[in-house]
């Protein structure tokens, strides 16, 4: 059988079997948590670009709608009083006016506000589960120097070489033997 370049790290290797296209299954699983936080992180993106529009889109018909029923609510009373109280009604208008300006200078920022909340909530979302693998691939590295560290041990017992000053070091600083337990053996 012929060899192959592993898609993930590189290395060359013979396969076992035709439809083998990584050398390890540690490679197979880093490629695939890379292609899935991948897909994560494109969904993210797009769930905020869309969860911004609706955000937008609903703070503008909310004041599309407030500025109608100010409109009607101002002609109403401006036919019903424009004769006796002309002067007290342009007074009024004035107020009102300045009002507007404010309630749509608040739209506004209440608009733009809606627009980050929802960037902030999906980007919260996306570090958490960026957290969430990472974790667990520390933890599946933990586990894996644990086992070759054990290893390590056991052919060194086997073979009856002591451990060099550097290795013993760390070990000790793990808190792990340097030395096989008898009853192991």
């Amino acid at each position: 059988m012929s060899t192959q370049k592993c898609r993930e790290c590189l290395a060359v290797f013979e396969p076992g079997r035709p439809t083998q296209l990584y050398c390890s299954p540690s490679c197979s699983r880093a490629s695939r948590d890379r292609r899935r936080a991948e897909k994560r992180r494109s969904t993210g993106r797009a769930t905020r670009k869309t969860l911004v529009a609706v955000e937008r889109a609903n703070a503008q018909e909310r004041l599309l709608q407030a500025e109608s029923d100010y409109q009607r609510q101002l002609r109403r009373e401006t036919e019903s009083a424009e004769d006796k109280f002309h002067h007290a009604v342009l007074e009024r208008d004035k107020t009102i006016d300045q009002q507007l300006t404010q309630l749509r200078h608040l739209a506004a920022v209440n608009l733009d506000l809606c627009g980050e909340l929802a960037e902030a909530k999906a980007q919260t979302t996306e570090l958490r589960l960026e957290i969430a693998r990472v974790l667990h691939s520390q933890r599946g590295d933990t586990q894996d120097l644990m086992r070759l560290a054990a290893r390590l041990l056991q052919l060194s017992d086997h073979l009856g070489i002591p451990l060099d000053r550097p290795t013993a070091e760390i070990y000790r600083r793990r808190g792990w033997p340097t030395i096989m337990p008898a009853h192991t053996r």
